[in-house]
């Protein structure tokens, strides 16, 4: 039986442009890596996952490829606090945010479904 843990990189969050200007390569680096606030593997695909950022952006990935995000949701203002995927309906989650909004999205969808303004600070979600 194994006593440790081990990691692995699963991947790495880049800076995502909000601009519709395209950027070089030299622009992109020099722009860094996110700051990764949360996270939450989907059940019913494992291998998909969403990642909430300081800059309020919501990627969704997949460890199958893990240098680029399959969609990036940009819809909260500042950081989102918590992601959590729906245990049963595979294709909607939660996200809560520091602009004191809750949202519920499909992920097939760029655009939140419901967004609930609760004026006030919410740090968590949970179905």
């Amino acid at each position: 039986a194994r006593t440790t843990s081990e990691f692995s990189d699963v991947m790495e969050l880049k800076l995502v442009s909000s601009s519709s200007e395209p950027q070089s390569e030299d622009e992109t680096s020099l722009c860094g890596l996110a700051g990764g606030c949360c996270f939450d593997f989907n059940r019913h695909s494992e291998h998909l996952f969403v990642v909430g950022t300081e800059e309020g952006k919501i990627h969704k990935c997949s460890k199958a490829y893990n240098s680029q995000y399959l969609e990036t949701y940009d819809s909260h203002h500042m950081a989102v606090y918590s992601v959590r995927w729906n245990h049963f309906h595979p294709s909607v989650f939660l996200s809560c945010s520091a602009d004191w909004t809750v949202k519920v999205w499909d992920h097939a969808a760029k655009n939140p479904r419901m967004s609930y303004d609760l004026n006030n600070q919410v740090a968590d979600v949970a179905w």
